[in-house]
């Protein structure tokens, strides 16, 4: 599930008060979740794409949730960076997660839904797990530089600074990348420790999905690479985790617990 479908925004609820009668061209994206809950709804994508427009709110209602065989597809609001410009989403929305009081005992096993922070924390991960040559950013330098992977090595940077700078209104914009990748030349030392010259810096924003660039983002990342030079260059790159699990298991025990079944060493 992407970032846009599990935006917070208010879904149409059916049951509740009775609908105002809206008039207007109404158009809705049905997004991958509705899809894989429903074979109408993933059908109709198929034969006529992922936005569909309606006379009017009513009469979206009426096909896509009324008459349409699957409880839980709810109209949401659009994310604020979406880059689709629609009225509403159609997403299905998951089935709530226990509360505390609820759960078994923890040793048991317990539950968790995915959520869209931590996909976008896993796409992260994917290059600041390495602290030298994560292969795509290996991948790129290797053209960027037109070097071979043997004559450089990449260091990964984690956590670099923030970069701010002050608009002519007065107010400051502030753009935290999420990695900076250095490039440096490779030297005949076995030990990265001791590397060799820097030939270029990235600095880096990663995105999940479609997920959108927040403003003040787009205007620094502009900014930084119209003032620099050929030594730093800013990407920006989007990760497809497509088949992310939905949910999580996982069970949580103390050393004396897990000593007692003599599993602890």
């Amino acid at each position: 599930m992407t970032w846009q479908e599990q935006w917070p925004g208010t879904p149409y609820e059916s049951g509740s008060n009775p609908r105002e009668e809206t008039s207007g061209l109404f158009r809705v994206a049905l997004k991958a979740s509705a899809c894989a809950a429903s074979t109408e709804i993933a059908t109709l994508r198929d034969e006529f794409g992922e936005i569909h427009v309606y006379e009017s709110r009513t009469t979206a209602e009426q096909e896509l949730l009324d008459d349409t065989d699957c409880s839980g597809l709810r109209f949401q609001q659009p994310a604020p960076n979406g880059s689709t410009d629609v009225d509403r989403y159609l997403v299905k929305v998951r089935d709530p997660e226990l509360e505390p009081a609820e759960r078994g005992p923890p040793e048991d096993g317990w539950t968790f839904n995915m959520r869209a922070q931590q996909v976008g924390a896993l796409a992260e991960t994917l290059f600041s797990a390495y602290s030298w040559n994560p292969p795509p950013i290996v991948s790129y330098a290797a053209k960027d530089l037109s070097l071979e992977p043997e004559d450089f090595q990449v260091a990964v940077n984690a956590s670099p600074e923030s970069i701010s700078h002050s608009g002519l209104n007065g107010s400051d914009g502030r753009w935290m990348p999420d990695c900076e990748f250095i490039v440096h030349r490779r030297t005949s030392s076995p030990s990265k420790d001791d590397s060799g010259p820097v030939l270029k810096r990235y600095l880096a924003e990663i995105k999940h999905g479609s997920t959108g660039f927040e403003r003040h983002q787009r205007q620094q990342m502009a900014r930084i690479a119209d003032e620099t030079g050929d030594d730093l260059a800013v990407l920006l790159i989007r990760v497809k985790l497509q088949g992310t699990p939905q949910s999580y298991d996982l069970t949580i025990q103390t050393p004396s617990a897990l000593s007692s079944e003599n599993q602890f060493s």
